[in-house]
């Protein structure tokens, strides 16, 4: 287990110092399904390579109203990209984990969340956004959510 743990530290340490990392605070409203809005963070390695691994954990607003954490959803968003010279188009999978009643838990074995969107560079400003739905593994059928996130960061 610790060579497992020392092997995935390094990767990430050879990632960040090899293709740059971005941070970005994030605002996802969905449109459809629960109609629930959302504040994040994450963190994109890899950001203007062709494969990306976004992490990231949002929850809803509820939160910083009560100041409790009832509901967190944390992200591992596999990410295809198109870097271009000052934006980046791309799209991305992650299962839905979800920390609910003080235990995190995978919300499906067959539904997953994906995105699709553009990040625009201005010097270590980074500004993105677009569109995600949660589809099922035969990328047949949507459940009716649909969703859209802005992102305000910096990249090193």
């Amino acid at each position: 287990m610790k060579n497992l743990i020392f092997i995935s530290i390094s990767i990430i340490i050879f990632s960040i110092v090899s293709f740059g990392f971005e941070v970005s605070g994030s605002y996802f409203m969905e449109l459809s399904g629960y109609e629930r809005t959302f504040y994040g963070l994450k963190v994109t390695f890899a950001d203007k390579s062709i494969i990306g691994l976004e992490l990231g954990v949002f929850s809803p607003t509820d939160i910083i109203e009560t100041g409790e954490i009832t509901y967190l959803q944390p992200t591992t968003f596999i990410l295809l990209q198109i870097p271009l010279k000052y934006l980046k188009i791309y799209g991305g999978i992650s299962p839905i984990i979800q920390f609910y009643d003080n235990k995190f838990s995978l919300y499906s074995y067959t539904m997953y969340l994906t995105k699709a969107g553009i990040a625009l560079y201005l010097g270590p400003l980074v500004i993105s956004g677009g569109v995600n739905t949660v589809f099922d593994l035969s990328f047949q059928q949507t459940f009716g959510i649909y969703g859209v996130f802005a992102n305000l960061g910096f990249r090193f």
